[in-house]
């Protein structure tokens, strides 16, 4: 029997790090971000978004990422119009990848999997927390963005709601690493 579950959490709050933390264990794991990429490939989608934002967001038939970035997380109205255009696609795409997956543990990595809906199809919720100030400083360093705009990437994305399990990463990897493994030997146990 296969289980899904969700792993979310803020920018900058280690999902990555867990997600391949998770991957080494043994999970099947899906980065919905590698699928939202995809999606801005998708002829359907590109033709959606140029319908809704100004055309300096293509380039050479291409959405151009960091401009649709730079608009959205400045504006809530729209990321939600973003959201409301990539997020059927990703979620089609993600429960996909699910099915085809032999993994007993599929975990979905996404740091929007309320908004998306898809954890509606999650047993378990996985949340990762971090102080901001840490998240402040991996963002920084890991998108070589200024602090003001990972500050608005930070403030753009919501708390999640429905807390299942939570996993705070403030600590060294080894200590991540023996958290993650716990949570895994859990979820195992009700397989």
């Amino acid at each position: 029997m296969k289980m899904l579950v969700g792993l979310t959490g803020k920018t900058g709050s280690g999902k990555t790090t867990a997600a391949q933390i998770f991957t080494r264990l043994g999970a099947f794991v899906i980065d919905c971000d590698e699928i939202a990429h995809k999606a801005l490939f998708d002829k359907d989608v590109i033709k959606k978004l140029l319908s809704v934002f100004p055309e300096s967001i293509c380039e050479n038939g291409e959405i151009v990422r960091s401009e649709l970035g730079r608009i959205v997380f400045s504006n809530s109205e729209k990321l939600q119009i973003l959201n409301s255009i990539v997020h059927p696609w990703i979620n089609s795409e993600t429960l996909k990848l699910c099915e085809s997956s032999h993994a007993d543990i599929v975990i979905i990595d996404g740091s929007e999997l309320e908004a998306s809906g898809i954890d509606k199809e999650c047993k378990h919720i996985i949340v990762m927390e971090s102080p901001e100030s840490l998240r402040l400083e991996r963002i920084t360093m890991r998108d070589s963005i200024s602090a003001d705009d990972a500050q608005r990437r930070i403030n753009a994305q919501k708390d999640y709601s429905k807390k299942a399990i939570v996993i705070t990463n403030d600590s060294t990897q080894s200590e991540l690493e023996k958290k993650i493994e716990e949570v895994y030997k859990k979820l195992s146990a009700e397989l």
